[in-house]
């Protein structure tokens, strides 16, 4: 993770480092989970993911999108983004009672961006309310970052590349002075679509493939 920070582009300083998702901060992926399993209850639904059907899900950026696409799959008529509210909410009480830590080199790279005047930047496109309750969870102060981008702000999600070209719009810096780190692969491809160069750092629950450099 650390290496990084040492990155040069093109023969640009870097000057940014973008965070893709607030799974790149701390991995909730298994809480994800349970809430999506517990949501399905309240809302009748004979649905249980596994963990390894979730893990294939979790190519897929966006909850209402893969909700969406198992119901397809299973030819059901549902509420996607009303099934989507209940598990957020359900997510955003867990976030209150279980002990969320930071992964591994996060805190290193707060540090050394301090430290070396990097702008940081988080760049995704979930919710602004999942933003601020995993950053609060983990301790993470919002003003630690010089932008922040949620789903509120863009109109296509990832892998559309809207929220990096928003972010780097809004920090007036060029794709060859930032380096995006992602942990899925619709944000991997976000990122290259808005010609980043970017580090994966895939999550406990993501096995996918990638074909960039790996942190």
């Amino acid at each position: 993770m650390l290496s990084v920070v040492n990155k040069k582009k093109g023969g640009s300083t870097l000057q940014a480092i973008f965070l893709g998702s607030i799974g790149t901060i701390a991995d909730t992926s298994l809480l994800h989970l349970e809430a999506f399993n517990q949501s399905f209850v309240q809302h009748r639904l004979p649905w249980e993911w596994s963990s390894i059907e979730y893990c294939q899900m979790l190519k897929m950026a966006g909850g209402i999108r893969r909700i969406q696409r198992y119901a397809d799959e299973n030819c059901i008529k549902v509420d996607a983004k009303s099934i989507h509210n209940t598990k957020s909410r359900i997510f955003q009480n867990m976030l209150s009672t279980e002990i969320i830590v930071l992964r591994e080199g996060i805190k290193e790279v707060f540090e050394i961006a301090d430290r070396r005047g990097f702008q940081l930047g988080l760049v995704t496109t979930t919710s602004s309310t999942n933003v601020r309750d995993v950053l609060s969870a983990t301790g993470v102060a919002r003003d630690r970052f010089d932008v922040v981008i949620s789903s509120e702000m863009v109109n296509c999600g990832k892998p559309d590349p809207e929220a990096y070209n928003l972010a780097l719009k809004k920090l007036g810096l060029l794709p060859n002075e930032v380096i995006a780190v992602e942990d899925n692969l619709d944000g991997q491809k976000a990122a290259i679509s808005a010609e980043l160069e970017c580090f994966v750092y895939p999550g406990s629950m993501q096995d996918e493939p990638y074909s960039s450099t790996k942190i």
